[in-house]
């Protein structure tokens, strides 16, 4: 399929790597250091897996901060260890500064010096910290810590916030200084969705060229977003890999319950997601679920059919027909076919995200538009209801991202959902709107203005009121003449 072209990921700011072994505090502690919270924190040992990278200012100074998961001496016994070791020596090696993480109240363990020994081979500066500090014997430990020769531990609180001034001050005066890159065009944001083990990791690999995400057969590997920041072709990405999503809420333990809305929050944070189906299993329910949810937050959305590797002589006509008469809904939606083992289609992947992101960002011709609804309008006629039919007064294109259009009609209530289809459908037959979820919004009339409000039906507006006075003498004078 060609060979792909260069993908830079941007690295030339100043990197600090959290490490430790498992269940120290070290994604509170990053989540303290971005003052937000990004990273899954809980009880259990493990939860992070991949590098999570994430930018914020350290004294005022630009950084990015990574947090990676635990790391023990007796990692590298199954395929998701192995993984997360790499990931955290991936993390080690590139990094400006190194915060090593142990627990004061645990004190000193065998596993904090198997991590000290890993850190003094880097030959990367170090600051040692001391998390969970409670004053009863932060002494004991700051001394026990002391003795690993890495310098005097920073006694801190991640969870309560305590001492880490001290921290961000000791930091700032190790970071190199850093000149940012200024580019003319905001960054095209997308996300990887899909169910488990579909590929999701290994396209965010394959595009990235490099191991930025643990890739395993074991399904629900990934379990925080993943993003990172990367230019290709001159245009500046930001692709954010998630969890994946196999069953409804209600069925969902704690950590496929985080990484569902770590990725529901990805698709609203993103302006595209590129849902990734596995060519053997084909499109499931799973999928239709997450493609609802990218449409239902008007974000545009591509179809990634991942593993072609595995299929003999695909038969691309067969499939799509048996994947559109699945879900004609995702008829507007490209799709490619890709495998991220091989490296393969990612450079059209990438093409078409801009394209689409380029459609969501553009104003249709108005008058054209126009045309198009009322043409629509006099072609095909809305039911009756009660007498009234619909009839349409104005059309309006007030947006992009996604492209919204206002139809205002005599009755929004007399256009069904089958002929909003029906507009929709004729609008895109006549622009190219592929991938892009287009809301098409019916409004009533325009409210008339106050001026127009006040007059009464039938009188005109320059209309003299007649003097209530006149119409008194009037009756007095015709009760005078009953009389008489």
């Amino acid at each position: 399929m060609g060979k792909q072209k260069q993908t830079e990921t941007k690295s030339a700011i100043p990197l600090i790597t959290i490490v430790g072994r498992p269940n120290v505090g070290k994604s509170t502690l990053f989540n303290r250091l971005l003052k937000r919270r990004v990273a899954i924190v809980d009880d259990m040992p493990g939860v992070t897996r991949d590098r999570i990278f994430a930018r914020c200012r350290i004294e005022g100074m630009p950084c990015q901060i990574v947090d990676t998961g635990g790391l023990t001496y007796d990692m590298g016994r199954d395929e998701i260890e192995a993984g997360v070791e790499k990931q955290i020596m991936l993390s080690i090696n590139s990094a400006s500064i190194v915060v090593f993480v142990a627990d004061a109240q645990a004190g000193m363990l065998h596993e904090d010096i198997f991590v000290a020994e890993k850190l003094r081979r880097s030959g990367k500066p170090v600051v040692m910290v001391a998390n969970k500090a409670d004053g009863r014997r932060d002494e004991n430990t700051a001394l026990e810590l002391a003795g690993l020769g890495l310098g005097d531990p920073i006694m801190i609180s991640a969870l309560h916030g305590s001492n880490i001034h001290e921290l961000t001050e000791r930091l700032a005066t190790i970071l190199p200084e850093f000149e940012p890159e200024y580019f003319t065009e905001p960054p095209i944001r997308f996300c990887i969705v899909g169910r488990p083990n579909v590929g999701k990791s290994s396209i965010t690999n394959a595009i990235l060229g490099q191991e930025r995400c643990v890739v395993s057969s074991v399904p629900g590997t990934t379990r925080d977003m993943v993003d990172a920041d990367f230019t290709h072709d001159g245009r500046r990405f930001i692709i954010v890999d998630t969890a994946g999503v196999k069953r409804k809420k209600t069925k969902m333990d704690n950590m496929e319950y985080y990484g569902y809305t770590r990725a529901k929050r990805s698709i609203e944070d993103s302006d595209l997601a590129v849902l990734v189906v596995d060519a053997e299993d084909g499109l499931l329910e799973g999928e239709k679920r997450i493609a609802d949810a990218v449409i239902t937050n008007k974000k545009g959305l591509l179809i990634a059919v991942n593993k072609m590797d595995l299929i003999d002589n695909p038969d691309y006509d067969y499939f799509l027909d048996n994947f559109f008469l699945n879900a004609p809904f995702l008829k507007s939606k490209p799709i490619l076919f890709v495998s991220a083992l091989e490296r393969s289609g990612m450079d059209a992947l990438l093409d078409n995200i801009v394209d689409v992101h380029r459609r969501q960002n553009e104003l249709l011709p108005l008058e054209l538009l126009k045309n198009v609804i009322y043409d629509t309008r006099t072609l095909y006629s809305p039911a009756a209801r009660k007498g009234r039919v619909g009839e349409i007064l104005d059309v309006i294109h007030d947006s992009t991202n996604p492209p919204r259009i206002v139809i205002r009609a005599n009755d929004p209530e007399l256009f069904d959902r089958n002929y909003k289809r029906l507009i929709e459908n004729r609008i895109r037959a006549i622009f190219n709107l592929s991938g892009v979820t287009l809301e098409l919004k019916f409004a009533g009339p325009r409210p008339r203005k106050k001026e127009d409000s006040i007059l009464q039906p039938g009188k005109k507006r320059n209309e003299k009121k007649k003097s209530p006075g006149k119409n008194i003498e009037k009756l007095k004078k015709k009760k005078k003449r009953k009389k008489g």
